[in-house]
């Protein structure tokens, strides 16, 4: 209701202007030559008002956007001189674009933001890129229509401060050309009078200063990074990965792609900790403490009678199976029999172009950090005094742990959590949260976390750990819960707070790191010294293979073609899953982070219990939940928490990516029976949800009406 009342006065704001200030009769190049004397008598015989009249009038017609500044400058050159004019016109125009932005800002600036983000994400990253020396840019070029700037740049990031200062600097220059055009006014017929080639190519080249400075300011900031070393005059590879996770892989085999000559350096073992310590392992023992669980169900099967025997040592050893039967995809013999030259050893920067790997020393143009990232480890008294299992050595265990002791509720406490409990272990997990995987959608999470309840996992929020004490399998750990001193036993520890980066021997050139122990990375994955990139978990929060992977192809491709072409690498459409049972998926904002961050929107849930499938199958926990725009079907986010749950959220991804809605997934074929199904269910209910009871109505009138009724 204030933006109407207030548009409204907008309006009657212009009417008056027409009207009262008689605006209008300064818009033709004729109309003001005719009339330049009647103007000139009025000024002369009241200079203060007429200055006054003129500078509120130019605000306004730059504030509300009226065609015709070109003449309001003129006419200021050749009713107030070129000095004057010149001071007048200058602030006027500053002040009316700044209103003129303010106005847009306020009417359109959410609107617009929410509706075309994407869009506008570009126009935002060159805000923060360029700063000033953009918008600069956009001002001194007079081919850049002022009006046009005014309504974009409002729509953007920028701070209205600096819109009107650089504002003002930037239209100074051609202030000054016009308004001096001005006062000689009966020499003018057309605007090509007042800008000849020569005046647009001056003007255009001061436009292009402020750029070529920034250029000239980012030469010598190269310059003083790369004086401490001696560059190579000729390098030994194009490109040295460091690294042989799923990061290090992809970027050494997209280099040899692109025919550049690629050195990969490892210090332990191919394929980093997704092969041999993370995904594939764990993924592998909770398959089998999956099918336990299917067996124990048998009865909701139909089945009389079922069992099974196992040993513990045989699943450890079905997990390293599966590692080595992945293991030869990412061994040193398939990428050296693709091209690249593969190194062990540890590796340490010595300059910006040079890598020692145990006292020897390769040249690459560039070089690309891959290192991933190790087991967190928090200072907990008496923790180095007993032995604990990361997710590095946990898959050394020969016997099934009696009672297992979980710090952290992540991801991977959830995941190995449950499968040590489906295979039998007493399973504690004690989370200093208040709920289990906080990034997660809270409705999801809830109900994985009734799951693990289900298996027996007992769960501590809230627990601040004091200390650890104990001997030969015989454990406790001590902490306040509830206000009061808890005591815990176990008889094996596993820890699972997180990951951080590995960065041995990658800090000796002076690279920056945030306030997480990742490297700093810009959009094109370059760090402060830009011939070196980071990628995968030693420079990125979301810490899968698959955001690993999809930014190693950018960083190899803008290492190998920088400064010709380079790729801006976006993580936003990047989607994440937890591997429980049932399994969470899902990309983009949560329904918590959208009630949070105050952006408007609509949430739509489908259960899965209403899936034909999932009801055959006795998978019907969980339920689809899709976080749509206002008033539209754009994809904000989706949260999937069911069986295959990372299977589902494909499509979504797809949409996402591509900028198709609910009504394109609406109009898609699904085959009957899947559980993919909900993908179109939750589609559906979203479209009935949008059909008003005035629609209704009229629909039901129509077919009694079709009815002869």
């Amino acid at each position: 209701m204030k933006k109407i009342i207030l548009l409204v006065a907008i309006i009657i704001t212009v009417v008056v202007s027409f009207t009262v200030l008689d605006i209008g009769m300064l818009l033709t190049l004729g109309e003001l030559k005719e009339k330049q004397a009647q103007l000139q008598a009025l000024v002369d015989a009241n200079p203060f008002i007429s200055v006054m009249l003129f500078f509120l009038g130019y605000i306004i017609a730059t504030g509300i956007s009226i065609p015709g500044a070109l003449i309001f400058t003129l006419a200021g050159g050749a009713l107030f001189g070129l000095l004057l004019g010149t001071i007048i016109i200058s602030f006027a125009s500053s002040i009316g674009a700044l209103f003129a932005f303010l106005i847009t800002r306020y009417f359109l600036h959410d609107f617009v933001q929410n509706r075309y983000s994407d869009q506008l994400k570009v126009i935002n990253q060159k805000i923060d890129e360029e700063g000033i020396y953009y918008l600069l840019f956009l001002r001194l070029v007079p081919v850049f229509p002022f009006v046009l700037i005014n309504l974009t740049m409002a729509l953007t990031a920028i701070r209205p401060l600096t819109y009107y200062w650089v504002s003002q600097l930037g239209m100074l220059p051609a202030t000054i050309v016009y308004v001096n055009a001005g006062t000689q006014l009966a020499k003018i017929s057309s605007a090509d009078d007042i800008l000849s080639p020569s005046v647009i190519l001056a003007l255009v080249l001061l436009g292009t200063f402020p750029l070529l400075s920034k250029f000239i300011i980012n030469m010598l900031h190269r310059q003083r990074i790369y004086k401490e070393y001696s560059k190579p005059e000729q390098f030994d590879f194009n490109t040295i990965v460091i690294g042989g996770g799923a990061a290090g892989l992809v970027a050494a085999y997209t280099t040899r792609t692109l025919q550049g000559k690629v050195a990969l350096i490892e210090h332990a073992s191919m394929g980093g900790d997704c092969l041999n310590t993370g995904c594939v392992p764990s993924k592998s023992i909770l398959r089998s403490a999956n099918y336990i669980t299917g067996i124990k169900n048998y009865r909701a099967l139909g089945l009389s009678k079922a069992s099974y025997e196992f040993e513990f040592r045989d699943i450890i050893h079905r997990v390293h199976e599966k590692i080595s039967a992945i293991e030869p995809k990412d061994s040193v013999n398939r990428y050296t029999e693709l091209g690249v030259q593969c190194e062990q050893g540890e590796a340490n920067l010595v300059s910006p172009w040079e890598v020692s790997v145990d006292n020897k020393i390769l040249s690459a143009r560039n070089i690309i950090i891959a290192t991933g990232a190790q087991p967190s480890v928090p200072d907990i008294k008496g923790l180095a005094e007993i032995p604990y299992y990361t997710t590095e050595n946990i898959w050394s265990l020969d016997n099934l742990p009696c009672h297992l002791l979980i710090i952290g509720a992540g991801v991977i406490g959830c995941e190995l959590g449950q499968a040590f409990a489906r295979l039998g272990s007493q399973v504690t997990m004690v989370n200093h949260a208040s709920a289990i995987l906080s990034n997660e959608d809270k409705d999801a999470a809830r109900l994985v976390e009734d799951a693990l309840k289900n298996d027996g996992i007992q769960l501590y929020h809230d627990f601040v750990i004091q200390d650890v004490s104990g001997q030969q399998d015989n454990y406790a750990i001590t902490g306040l819960y509830k206000g009061q001193e808890t005591r815990l036993g176990f008889s094996h520890m596993l820890i699972a707070t997180g990951r951080k980066a590995s960065l041995t021997g990658m800090t000796n050139i002076g690279l920056k790191t945030d306030e997480h122990g990742r490297l700093v990375i810009n959009d094109y994955l370059q760090t402060n010294i830009p011939n070196i990139y980071a990628c995968g978990d030693v420079a990125s929060a979301t810490q899968y293979t698959h955001s690993a992977s999809h930014q190693a192809w950018y960083a190899a491709f803008n290492a190998l073609f920088h400064p010709f072409k380079k790729f801006r690498c976006s993580l936003d459409n990047m989607p994440r899953a937890v591997f429980t049972d049932p399994e969470i998926a899902e990309i983009g904002i949560s329904e918590h982070l959208a009630v949070r961050q105050g952006i408007p929107h609509q949430v739509t849930t489908f259960p899965m219990d209403e899936i034909d499938r999932a009801i055959t199958d006795n998978t019907t926990s969980g339920f689809i939940k899709v976080i749509t725009a206002d008033n539209s079907d754009k994809i904000l986010g989706v949260s999937i928490v069911s069986a295959h749950a990372s299977e589902l959220i494909a499509e979504f991804v797809l949409a996402k990516t591509h900028g198709l809605g609910l009504n394109k997934i609406l109009q898609t074929i699904h085959i009957y029976p899947t559980r993919s199904e909900i993908n179109r269910m939750v589609a559906g209910k979203w479209r009935r949800s949008r059909i008003s009871a005035r629609t209704i109505s009229l629909l039901k009138k129509y077919q009694a009406w079709r009815l002869g009724h």
